[in-house]
Formats: structure tokens, sequence, C-alpha cells
């Protein structure tokens, strides 16, 4: 066991320095090397030794107590690339892990610097974020994508036991001057129509899957026609690029009905297996690809606009709320919570809302009488 440590502190100049020795990782093996950092500014808070101990003492805390990891003096980089992507690419999805990865590399990692993971404060975080907002103009969502990935980084050393105490990403701000991402659009009943006229093949059977219910894109290009009895549709598989996985949650994974303009669409080309939506090779066609060269210019000549795969499933949400309830569209759309189908997919004036607005009419307009 290490023996208590008081650390040695010293002044250059204007500013006061800390001196310790721990265990640190160089190449993959805990090695006992001397460390120092800057501790302050000197100044009338600190103008002598005693006043700057209580700072030392506050990172030597870890060390005497026997808390510290020899992980923790990692740089976040280099903690990131060995110990937490591996986490990612063993546990995570194929869609995430690339997602993951992309926003590392190119938000993340080169704003970094070698900051140890124990050094990390909240106020790194908030610097971080808003030189990523000053340098790439991204939005309010993306910027909180970087948040919670970064966040996750901590959490994962938290939970590893590298790290104690608070994530220091969670309280870290957002630019306020970050813009607002535009609002999605969902897709209403006159639209859907006048795309299914529009459309024949796959590009149809594609846009009535998805609306009619409710599937996420990659959801709908791992139903196979096994999956489809004539009224239902058992939901057990979902398709990113090449890689077939189990749907996004436990919930996904169940039987949804089909109407009867869905199946009658279904039985137009109905196969005895396969995917629904296979392309000639068999395979699950490309949505990119089908909505670039099908979708879009059929669309275009119709003069219909097309806002994505995504505004057919918050337009089914929104009008099972219009004509049911929220609790029908969670039902639908197969969500763990009726938080998110509430945020994220209904477009709508909730009808509460609608009738709150009316009463309070109706009341000034009896208060007020008729107008002299």
């Amino acid at each position: 066991m290490s023996r208590h440590q008081s650390g040695y502190i010293w002044k250059i100049g204007r500013s006061w320095y800390g001196r310790w020795r721990e265990d640190v990782i160089e190449n993959g093996i805990a090695v006992r090397k001397q460390r120092s950092v800057k501790l302050a500014e000197v100044c009338d808070r600190y103008r002598c030794e005693a006043h700057v101990r209580p700072l030392l003492e506050d990172k030597l805390r870890p060390i005497n107590d026997g808390h510290a990891r020899p992980e923790s003096t990692l740089s976040v980089v280099e903690y990131t690339k060995l110990h937490f992507l591996p986490h990612v690419e063993a546990e995570c999805k194929p869609s995430t892990i690339n997602g993951y990865k992309a926003m590392w590399r190119m938000y993340l990692e080169p704003r970094l610097g070698n900051i140890a993971m124990r050094d990390f404060r909240c106020v790194d975080a908030t610097n971080l974020l808003a030189d990523i907002h000053r340098q790439q103009g991204i939005g309010r969502a993306t910027l909180r994508h970087c948040k919670a990935l970064l966040s996750s980084i901590f959490t994962f050393a938290k939970r590893q036991g590298v790290l104690d105490g608070i994530n220091p990403v969670q309280d870290a701000g957002i630019p306020r001057k970050a813009p607002v991402s535009k609002p999605t659009h969902a897709a209403s009943p006159e639209e859907v129509l006048a795309m299914l006229d529009a459309l024949n093949g796959v590009a149809r059977r594609t846009v009535a899957l998805i609306y009619l219910c409710g599937l996420r894109p990659g959801e709908a290009r791992g139903v196979r026609w096994e999956d489809y009895d004539g009224s239902r549709l058992v939901v057990r598989h979902s398709v990113w690029r090449t890689h077939v996985t189990a749907p996004k949650t436990a919930e996904s994974a169940s039987p949804v009905p089909v109407c009867g303009t869905l199946a009658e669409i279904l039985e137009a080309d109905r196969k005895e297996n396969g995917y629904i939506l296979g392309g000639p090779t068999g395979k699950p066609v490309n949505l990119n690809n089908l909505a670039k060269r099908v979708v879009i210019p059929a669309l275009r000549k119709a003069k219909i606009e097309w806002y994505g795969w995504y505004a057919l499933r918050r337009g089914l949400a929104t009008l099972a709320t219009r004509v049911d309830s929220v609790l029908a569209a969670k039902g639908l759309l197969r969500h763990s919570n009726i938080a998110t189908t509430q945020q994220h997919y209904i477009k709508d004036v909730p009808e509460e809302a609608v009738r709150a607005v009316e009463k309070i009419d109706a009341l000034f307009s009896k208060a007020s009488g008729p107008v002299q």
C-alpha cells in the first residue's frame, strides 16, 4: 500500500504549481510517475503556500484514500479509444457503433487535447460544446448528441470504477445561440393517398408499410413474408445497411395490425417467403437509393412534397392520436414510454388543448356579451 502523500507546492512567476507521485498507464502498464499541475494564479485569495494547500489536497485525496485508478490518468482521448469504444463495439448495434464513431472523429476527438479523465471538468465540456458550435455551426440537436456521447464516456468510467463523483458533463451548457432544429413533418392521410396513387411496385409497398404499420425504416426492410399472416405482421428484425439485427427495443419486437388497405397492396405482390421489400437480388432494398431514384422523381412529377421516410411514421402517430388517443399512437409505434411518442412523433395540437381553448373562448364570449 502506498504511503500518504502531502505533495510539494512551488511558485513560478504568477502561478502556483503542485507535484506528487501516482500510478499512471504507459504502454498499457501501470508505472509510478511524478505528476505536476498548475493549481492557481497568485492573487489575494492564493497569496501563500498555505492558501494553495487545499487545492493540492483535493488532487491527492483519491490517491491517499486508495480510490485512484491508474486509468484515471489517461487522457479522455486515450481512455475512449482503449476502453469506451471497444465496449461500444462489443455491446451495441452496428448503426449505433457507426454513429458514435463518426461523431467522435468529427466533433470530439480533435478538440479534447491531452486533458486527463480525472482533470476533466464541467467547464471543459461547456467550452468544448461552444467550440464545436463556433467552428461547425451545428444546431442544438447535434450538440445534444455530442454532449450525450461525451457523458456516456464518463458514465462508463464511473461504472468501471475509474472515476467517482458527479459526471462532469452532466451540467455542461449548450450555447444558446445554437440554432434550433427545423420542425419535422408528419405526413397527412391526403399526402399518403396521393403518394400511393403516384407510386407502384416496391416504392408503393414501402410507403404503405411504413405509414400504415408505423414501422421504422430498418424494421420495414427486415419484414419477411413469413412474418405476415394476412391480418397482422410480426416485427422480428431490423436491417441497417447489410446488418440484420433485432428491433431497436424489446417493445419494438411486437405484432402490429394490418388494415385492409395495406392487405390489398401486399396481396397484389404476395410471395411465399423472402423480404416484403426485397429487391431483384432478394436482399432488402436500399431505402436511400429507392427514395433518390424512384420515390422523389415520381412525387416531383406529381407535384407532391417529400419529407423523408420518418414523416410517414410521424403521420401515423398524429392520425392515431386524432382519431383515438396518444396511448393508441404509442401502441402502434411500439414505444416503451408515451413521452417519446408525444415529443417526437405527434405533430398536431393536442385535443385537450383544443377543448381548453374552446371553453376559454366561450367563457370570454359570455362575459363580454354582444358588441354594442
